[in-house]
């Protein structure tokens, strides 16, 4: 499947060498989006933060906290591959922009419901899970669109550097957005955090608008375009599988991060301020690795690079349930945070380079339902363990699934294929 070039892209610029991080972020295609996703993204760290501060606050239970997260990312879940056909047949960018529309549509209407209602006034949760509901529509058919978007807005060469700082705008976010979301609650209340999650998508909106992406060619006639043309590819590729499992792996993970905070915080004592604290240091070390990570990657390979990830994600979130104090919670985090990064851009880098163009947005669903369909069945267990038992038990049960991945991939070989077969050992898309 082969791309079309516009706006004065040459197959001769498709061959000039790779360029660095610096020139992508000025770059007048990927720029704009880079910084409409890191606002978008910072955004969503305000309505987590504050949807899980409301909910622990109203009910005391970490069970009905995790229940934000279910019916966030349950949506993922279920309409992801759906949007992945749709990205395969239509204009991606247009679906991005309808995609953050409605998430628009229900981040504005919390903001405004706890800005003339109270916290107190809602009734209980429901309200706050009713917008999470359609928030999280939005995302499930924003997040296939925002992964199979990335190859069209860079060079070929560029797509290792695209595909890292893609990574790096959601922990970036994840970095600031819930410091700033924890200052602002604890000074403004949770309207305040609601209704800056909405303006984020207007911003992300803005940016959509003002980009060109290059078009992909139509699809073959006769060519399979259901959705079970993406899972047969999955099925058929060597290493599609454990990618997929590997990348499950990391979304449970870190759920931990959203879900347990609040009860971390509590038991060491700290304020709701100390909970956004606590996840932008997992954000932070993502963050930070970034500049790195390619260099890891070069030296030891995607599937050791991917494992290296996996372990300290493990031994963050055991460290996090052993500590007895602040500063050591925030920097177990802070290593299971670079441990994601790691592992998360190695397993989406090795997953795009295999995929054929015309399935890209099928199989990246695919991807998106393993990283965060899986957070849904992880906040449950996770809150549900923390309840019966403890915090720290829910942390270290929460911390053995990354080892099982590491074992997963012991005989996987995730390293880029030759770039002049990388297409023909694909398995064919139709």
């Amino acid at each position: 499947m082969t791309v079309e070039r516009t706006g004065g892209r040459s197959d001769d610029l498709d061959e000039a060498p790779a360029r660095g991080p610096g020139a992508l972020l000025v770059d007048r295609t990927f720029g704009p989006f880079f910084v409409g996703t890191l606002v978008s993204n910072a955004g969503n760290w305000f309505q987590n933060l504050a949807a899980s501060v409301v909910v622990y606050d109203l009910t005391g239970s970490n069970t009905l906290v995790g229940l934000v997260s279910i019916l966030q990312f349950s949506a993922t879940l279920v309409l992801s591959p759906w949007a992945g056909v749709a990205g395969d047949r239509l204009d991606r960018r247009r679906l991005l922009i309808g995609a953050q529309a409605v998430s628009f549509a229900g981040a504005a209407c919390l903001a405004a419901a706890v800005a003339v209602l109270g916290v107190d006034g809602l009734g209980g949760p429901l309200p706050v899970y009713a917008a999470t509901l359609v928030i999280g529509v939005g995302y499930a058919a924003a997040v296939p669109m925002v992964q199979a978007i990335v190859p069209q807005l860079v060079r070929r060469a560029d797509l290792d550097s695209a595909i890292a700082l893609s990574s790096v705008t959601f922990n970036l976010a994840r970095a600031i957005g819930p410091a700033l979301a924890g200052a602002l609650i604890a000074t403004a209340g949770a309207a305040a955090a609601f209704g800056v999650n909405a303006a984020t998508f207007l911003v992300m909106i803005v940016a959509l608008l003002a980009i060109r992406p290059r078009p992909v060619e139509a699809a073959a006639a006769g060519a399979d375009r259901s959705i079970r043309a993406g899972f047969r590819w999955v099925r058929d590729d060597p290493v599609a599988v454990p990618i997929l499992l590997a990348t499950l792996a990391l979304g449970w993970a870190s759920d931990p991060v959203n879900t347990l905070s609040p009860a971390v915080a509590e038991g060491l004592g700290r304020s709701d301020a100390f909970v956004g604290a606590l996840v932008s240091a997992f954000g932070g070390g993502a963050a930070l690795t970034a500049v790195v990570v390619d260099r890891v990657r070069r030296r030891i390979g995607s599937r050791r690079s991917t494992q290296l990830g996996l372990v300290l994600v493990s031994v963050g979130l055991v460290a996090l349930g052993t500590t007895p104090v602040a500063a050591g919670a925030l920097v177990a985090l802070a290593l299971a945070g670079a441990g994601f990064l790691i592992g998360i851009t190695s397993l989406n880098g090795a997953l795009q380079r295999r995929v054929p163009e015309g399935l890209r947005a099928r199989v990246m669903a695919l991807w998106s339902v393993a990283l965060l369909g899986s957070r849904p069945l992880a906040a449950l267990v996770d809150g549900a363990v923390a309840d019966l038992a403890s915090t720290t038990t829910a942390l270290i049960v929460a911390g053995i699934v990354p080892v099982v991945a590491v074992v997963l991939l012991a005989r996987t070989d995730l390293d880029p294929l030759p770039e002049d077969t990388a297409e023909s050992t694909a398995p064919p898309i139709d």
